[in-house]
């Protein structure tokens, strides 16, 4: 009986370990291929207005729902590198206002992207800058 209790044990202690290590490995894997994802974007029914500033000439104010779902699921395109080389200055700020009267705002150019005002190299370059200005500036 005591054997059979120290071989269950075993096993599931090794069980767990297997399964932990690949969720690990999977998730270093993924955030090499994907980058990081960013965290802490508001929810759409948080969200009272969006202000779009293209270039510092060109400002969009947004109130309709559906546009503000677009702009929130498109800055999930902004994933980032750990590392890597940041450069330029904002093409594209957008400012969420919610409706507790807090604002939060993402900025970004072809290859960085600023969050909580610090920069981080963008994983895939110029797609979250060509669809706002195809979607709002043209």
């Amino acid at each position: 009986m005591k054997s059979q209790k120290k071989t269950l044990k075993f096993f599931l202690w090794n069980t767990l370990c297997v399964i932990l290590l690949s969720c690990i490995i999977n998730s270093i894997i993924w955030i090499a291929l994907h980058g990081i994802p960013i965290i802490g974007l508001p929810k759409i029914e948080s969200v009272k207005s969006v202000t779009i500033v293209y270039n510092a000439t060109q400002k969009i104010e947004i109130i309709d729902n559906e546009n503000i779902a677009l702009l929130i699921k498109s800055a999930n395109l902004l994933n980032y590198k750990i590392k890597g080389k940041m450069e330029g200055s904002p093409i594209i700020s957008i400012t969420y206002h919610m409706k507790n009267g807090n604002d939060i705002n993402i900025e970004a150019n072809n290859t960085t992207m600023w969050w909580h005002g610090k920069p981080h190299t963008i994983k895939e370059k110029n797609v979250f800058v060509d669809i706002i200005q195809g979607l709002f500036f043209e």
